[in-house]
């Protein structure tokens, strides 16, 4: 199996930086299925607030990767965690 891994020396970053469709349809998909299940939940589904912290930072960091595709996914996780934290008080 032959490996392709972008030169890491390139002058700009484009190419290191760019993410290939597969990697890209990972991303979306682990970001749909968080969506689904914090859509679905009816309370806040972490007992500690830091777990939520950290799922916030990992899915913004994908929602990022994909560009215009990640800040609608983005704009729903974060209407569904203010619907979360108000079901906390």
């Amino acid at each position: 199996m032959k490996y392709i891994q972008a030169d890491l020396f390139a002058e700009d970053g484009t190419e290191r930086n760019q993410l290939s469709e597969a990697m890209a349809a990972s991303i979306r998909t682990r970001l749909e299925a968080t969506l689904a299940r914090l859509e679905a939940a009816v309370v806040f589904p972490w007992s500690d607030p830091l777990d939520a912290v950290h799922e916030e930072n990992r899915f913004q960091r994908g929602a990022e990767l994909l560009g215009d595709a990640g800040a609608e996914l983005w704009a729903r996780f974060d209407k569904e965690m203010d619907r979360l934290y108000a079901s906390q008080t």
